[in-house]
C-alpha cells in the first residue's frame, strides 16, 4: 500500500512538472522594444512609439510596489518582479501613471 502512494505521489509531481513546463515553454515571447521598466520611481523609457495591435509589458525593478494607470487600462499593484501587459489596438497617444506616486507619468503613442 506504501508503495502504491509513493508511486502516486511520484505520477503526480511528474504530471505537475510537466504541465508547468509546457506553459512556461508555450508564453508568447516578449520583444525587448515594446518593454517599460519601473525602476528609480520611474517609467523607462517614459514615451514609447509602437504600431497598432503590439503588446507592451511594464516590470517593476523597484522594491517599492507601483501601478500602470491610464484611461482604458490599469495593471493593478505591481510588486517588485511582478509584470503587466497590455495590447494597443488603436492608433492615437495614451498618457499614464503610477497612482500611488502621481509624478510617475509616461505615454504610448500607438501609430
Amino acid at each position: 500500500m506504501k508503495k502504491r502512494k509513493v508511486l502516486l505521489f511520484s505520477v503526480l509531481l511528474s504530471m505537475l512538472i510537466l504541465a508547468t513546463a509546457v506553459s512556461v515553454t508555450s508564453a508568447e515571447p516578449v520583444s525587448e522594444k515594446n518593454i517599460v521598466l519601473i525602476q528609480g520611481y520611474s517609467f523607462q523609457p517614459p514615451e514609447l512609439t509602437i504600431q497598432k495591435g503590439e503588446t507592451i509589458t511594464w516590470i517593476n525593478k523597484d522594491s517599492a510596489s507601483h501601478d500602470v494607470k491610464g484611461s482604458f487600462f490599469y495593471s493593478g499593484i505591481l510588486r517588485e518582479g511582478q509584470s503587466f501587459q497590455q495590447t494597443f489596438n488603436d492608433a492615437g497617444t495614451f498618457d499614464y501613471s503610477c497612482s500611488l506616486h502621481p509624478g510617475m507619468k509616461g505615454r504610448v503613442i500607438v501609430q
